[in-house]
């Protein structure tokens, strides 16, 4: 047995023997306020255990809280026009278009779209999807149009990095490359590329992708920045066409 546990026994045995002989008036009294002193751990491990069980009422509460914000938000989300047919944009116009035809094996960039020139649709529109940019018309039928696309090989766009302010242009070069951007320029990991402005077709600030890899080449003045497309050509079923460019007012 250890030793605090002999102390304890002979400290129960020492208060039992003077109960014992004891009158029962005084022992009464000193029971009482033993009693206390004994209860004492157990009323405060009692009072800890209630404030656990507030406490964990009050996570419970809280969770239940945060998952009705959850699903109000859910629900909110749905009432949020989340396509651009339902965006007005305040000097644009735009026309959604089906996708119709595309090559199978995607090797000249093209996609084929259920709209034309009876849609007011034109060579040279800028064409774009929810997340950014697609390309532009190429050629406008009656009913249907042909959309040359970014990952065409003769597609180039001017361009900026939005948060450095260089610029460049985009092109399709064995991957999206941010070209012309010299060694001394800074651009990083993640930086968002979009469209200039300065282009007779194409607006400024639409999303084209964001840089995934800097390479450093032999070449004297300039390296290789590459791009991840903002939009998933292959992926899409219907993308828009912006019909006109109405210029700010002065």
């Amino acid at each position: 047995m250890r030793r605090t546990q002999l102390i304890l026994f002979a400290v129960f045995i020492t208060i039992s023997l003077i109960l014992f002989f004891l009158n029962d008036k005084s022992a009464l009294i000193l029971s009482e306020n033993l009693s206390s002193i004994l209860l004492f751990p157990i009323k405060v491990t009692t009072q800890f255990l209630d404030y656990l069980s507030v406490s964990n009422t009050r996570i419970e509460n809280l969770e239940i809280e945060i998952n009705q914000l959850k699903l109000q938000n859910a629900q909110l989300r749905k009432m949020v026009p989340s396509d651009t047919e339902q965006f007005k944009a305040k000097n644009f116009k735009l026309i959604k278009a089906f996708i119709i035809g595309r090559d199978p094996q995607n090797i000249n960039g093209y996609l084929y779209i259920d709209k034309g020139q009876t849609d007011s649709i034109t060579k040279g529109q800028p064409v774009i999807a929810i997340n950014g940019l697609v390309g532009k018309i190429k050629y406008a039928g009656k009913n249907l149009s042909i959309v040359e696309t970014l990952e065409n090989e003769g597609f180039a766009i001017s361009a900026i990095d939005i948060k450095t302010g260089i610029h460049g242009v985009v092109k399709q070069k064995q991957g999206l490359l941010f070209d012309y951007i010299r060694n001394i320029d800074t651009v990083n990991i993640n930086d968002s590329i979009l469209t200039s402005g300065m282009s007779q077709i194409f607006p400024g600030g639409i999303l084209i992708g964001k840089i995934k890899k800097i390479v450093k080449t032999e070449d004297t003045f300039f390296k290789k920045v590459y791009l991840t497309p903002a939009v998933r050509i292959n992926r899409l079923t219907s993308v828009y066409v912006i019909l006109n460019q109405k210029k700010l007012p002065k």
